[in-house]
């Protein structure tokens, strides 16, 4: 099986187990599996991050930046849950005071003061960069018709992502960002933009499904699909700093979990903010 098979065997599986939880969780009208998801990613994702950050020569401290990281999505989530709002504060601030004392304390008695700044600067910007922005997907999920946000958001992003991929493989011919990643083009960005755009209509277009007029679809599909390919370029320009053609080797074609989720660390924010900025949704 080549790559491209593999890719759409796998790409099926993925969204087939992601909506069989969406599922449940509407049918039992709960979060809970939802919430696991975004917390097992986040985990993932960040322990990812920080392998990426040591091919580059940094030593972030994993596991306490994995467990603040983890800590502070649970918290947000149950703080969610409980009705306290989806504008409530993310960062902790008693998580964010004891992780900079915790690190500081430990870079100062076990790597003295070699790469103090760098170690845990990585270590921080981590969380900010996965956990934090991963937490949106959580946001989202307690809009008013959340489940069919959240929805909306993957396809448009992860279908615009498959668009300008198997169309920008057949036709593509001037580069996108060489420096950052070789084989995106100008063609598939464009494919990648129509195809976002296609897929919001499509999703609004249905009564049952529908979350914006028409209009509104247009738009949100060219926001939302640029997006997405910014998340997208902004992890492979992590990547190609350290060196590392995937983040990890956990799914078989795609490479790990934060290669699966890039796009939406961008897209999903992006989306949240367009929602309230247009207001579209009533919080």
């Amino acid at each position: 099986m080549n790559t491209i098979q593999t890719r759409i065997t796998l790409g099926v599986i993925m969204f087939a187990l992601f909506f069989g939880v969406l599922f449940l969780d509407d049918l039992f009208c709960t979060d809970v599996g939802f919430g696991c998801l975004a917390i097992l990613a986040g985990g993932i994702g960040l322990y990812e991050f920080y392998h990426i950050a040591g091919k580059n020569g940094s030593s972030p401290f994993r596991i306490s930046g994995i467990a603040a990281g983890v800590w502070l999505l649970v918290s947000y989530w149950l703080s969610v849950r409980t009705n306290s709002g989806i504008d409530s504060h993310f960062f902790r601030q008693e998580i964010i005071v004891i992780l900079i004392f915790w690190l500081l304390l430990i870079q100062a008695f076990i790597h003295g003061t070699k790469d103090a700044i760098k170690n845990i600067a990585v270590t921080i910007f981590g969380i900010f960069y996965v956990v934090f922005l991963l937490s949106f997907a959580i946001a989202l999920r307690h809009f008013p018709q959340g489940l069919f946000v959240v929805i909306l958001v993957l396809l448009v992003s992860k279908f615009g992502d498959i668009g300008g991929y198997l169309l920008g493989r057949k036709y593509g011919k001037h580069k996108l960002a060489k420096g950052i990643s070789p084989n995106k083009t100008i063609e598939g960005a464009c494919f990648s933009l129509v195809s976002s755009v296609f897929i919001a209509l499509i999703f609004n277009a249905i009564p049952q499904t529908m979350v914006m007029s028409l209009p509104w679809s247009i738009l949100f599909g060219v926001i939302v699909g640029f997006s997405a390919m910014l998340g997208d370029l902004a992890e492979s320009l992590l990547k190609r700093d350290a060196n590392v053609k995937d983040s990890g080797s956990l799914v078989p074609a795609f490479g790990g979990v934060l290669d699966v989720i890039d796009c939406l660390l961008i897209s999903m924010p992006v989306s949240y903010y367009f929602f309230v900025w247009f207001k579209l949704v009533s919080l």
